[in-house]
């Protein structure tokens, strides 16, 4: 394209954008500066002098709203009071039940006992497990005669048993028995009686 064209393809575009204009701006001024009447051809007077007529009642005086629904309240509550202001009017009271509060929540269950209560209580069934069937004394030691229904143990006053019970006194009636709570470290005792002769 040459310059001469490309001046040529300028002017045109300015001169229908000029005329574009002109067209808007005499499209735009107002040919009546005075509003007059469609019908009798009158000009209507400034909006500051209008009035309203008295006598022309007002819709938004006779307007009638429902009254606010609570959508909080329980279910079924805000119907019941709603038809109760219906039926005795603006000034009626709720009945006694319907105001009353909710009754109070129950408190919450105590704690269930806690992890190291219950290693306790393990450890002490597993030394339970432990029968006392006799003793003997040898050499001024006396020894007892223990199992827990796998096994028949001969044991010393301060020996272990499995690697984990210790046997800590030995009485004619009575084993004393003990052993560490691997979860809190503490120790659990248990006193095992002489299991009595059923044979004869």
């Amino acid at each position: 394209m040459t310059n001469q064209r490309k001046w040529l393809v300028l002017g045109g575009l300015l001169l229908a954008w000029g005329m574009v204009t002109i067209f808007q701006m005499w499209d735009s001024t107002p040919t009546d500066p005075l509003p007059s009447s469609a019908t009798s051809g009158v000009p209507l007077p400034p909006i500051k002098d209008l009035e309203l007529d008295p006598a022309f009642s007002n819709p938004r005086q006779t307007a009638k709203f429902s009254l606010p629904r609570n959508i909080f309240a329980p279910l079924g509550m805000s119907q019941v009071a709603h038809q109760q202001k219906i039926d005795k009017g603006p000034t009626s009271r709720l009945p006694e039940t319907a105001l009353s509060p909710a009754p109070p929540q129950p408190p919450p269950p105590p704690p269930g006992p806690s992890m190291a209560d219950l290693a306790g209580q393990r450890a002490r069934e597993q030394l339970n497990q432990f029968r006392f069937l006799g003793y003997l004394t040898k050499g001024g030691e006396s020894q007892a005669f223990l199992t827990n229904g796998q096994a028949i143990y001969i044991v010393k006053q301060g020996e272990m048993l499995e690697g984990r019970v210790q046997v800590n006194k030995i009485e004619p009636e009575t084993v004393v028995l003990s052993t560490q709570v691997l979860e809190t470290g503490s120790h659990v005792q248990a006193t095992i009686p002489l299991t009595p002769d059923t044979s004869g």
